[in-house]
């Protein structure tokens, strides 16, 4: 009978001894060699895969761009059909909080051209749905340098934006009277940053609503950033192409004017200058008026400190 193996020892099958078993085993430097030169190889020819991939592809659509040949066409995309909306609500996304339940009455101070007035009213539904809060109508910029007095309703068709929304947000023309006199001081005013994030408002004006019962944010411009989840987009939407309706005299006279430009030719370009005196201002130009505009002009870029007063 053969002796049993001492499993206390390493055991070498076929006659072969401890020393040529170590010199059989490959070294680590050969080992990393190789599997360099195998990884290299895989990202040359996966490098030319992918290459050859987009060369076809390319090719395909120079080929058909080469059979079409057809003028381009300014007024037309064939991919505007890829194109949807995208401002439906969720059914997940939670209904508006009531008036009676709400963190207290936010109210907006606008700034700037209808178009920054705009978007600042399409932020603050947003921003009063982060809040829970009940949204008073904002109030449009009055003092900018054109110094048009209408209001929000002399532009919008209120009762439309404050019904479209009322699934969303809750919102009302004004203070309720008897919620004013029970207040013990006005409402509390504050400017958030530019592009602030939600938490700004949930951690510095939430506080603030909830023990004021009334806030009210001023120049209202680009004061929500553009980070949001998509449900807040998607109210962002809604409120842009949807809520914010013309009135019924805005609406007429833009289709008699779309109408009278349609009848002088079938396509036709609206071009905004942007030829005003604070954007004049603000570019720091000067536009060959002498002496008196350099003198309006300066008096304007006062307002900014980082601007200088004379060119």
């Amino acid at each position: 009978m053969g002796r049993k193996p001492d499993p206390s020892k390493p055991h070498y099958g076929g006659g072969a001894s401890p020393r040529a078993a170590r010199r059989t085993q490959p070294s680590p430097v050969f080992l990393g060699t190789a599997l360099f030169v195998l990884g290299f190889v895989s990202l040359f020819t996966g490098h030319i895969v992918t290459d050859a991939d987009w060369s076809r592809i390319r090719s395909r659509w120079r080929s058909k761009q080469v059979r079409n040949n057809e003028p381009i066409n300014i007024w037309k995309s064939r991919y505007s059909n890829l194109y949807y909306g995208c401002s439906r609500r969720s059914v997940n996304f939670r209904s508006a909080v009531p008036e009676n339940s709400s963190t207290g009455y936010l109210l907006i101070g606008t700034s700037g051209g209808l178009n920054q007035q705009r978007i600042g009213i399409t932020d603050a539904v947003v921003v009063a749905r982060i809040l829970n809060a009940t949204l008073v109508v904002p109030e449009l910029d009055h003092h900018s340098f054109w110094k048009d007095d209408s209001d929000f309703s002399d532009i919008f068709d209120v009762d439309w934006f404050i019904s479209y929304l009322s699934k969303d947000v809750t919102i009302v023309k004004r203070i309720p009277y008897e919620v004013m006199m029970s207040m013990d001081k006005l409402p509390w005013t504050m400017r958030a940053p530019r592009k602030s994030m939600p938490d700004f408002y949930i951690d510095e004006v939430l506080p603030i609503l909830m023990r004021r019962r009334a806030l009210q944010l001023t120049k209202f411009d680009y004061r929500l950033t553009n980070e949001l989840d998509e449900e807040l987009q998607k109210l962002r939407c809604r409120v842009n192409f949807h809520a914010l309706r013309f009135t019924n005299s805005i609406q007429t006279l833009g289709e008699k004017l779309v109408r009278k430009l349609r009848s002088m030719s079938s396509r036709y370009v609206a071009v905004h200058l942007r030829f005003e005196p604070d954007m004049l201002a603000f570019s720091g130009c000067y536009y060959g008026g002498g002496d008196k505009e350099r003198r309006e002009l300066g008096e304007i870029r006062k307002r900014w400190d980082t601007l200088p007063v004379r060119l």
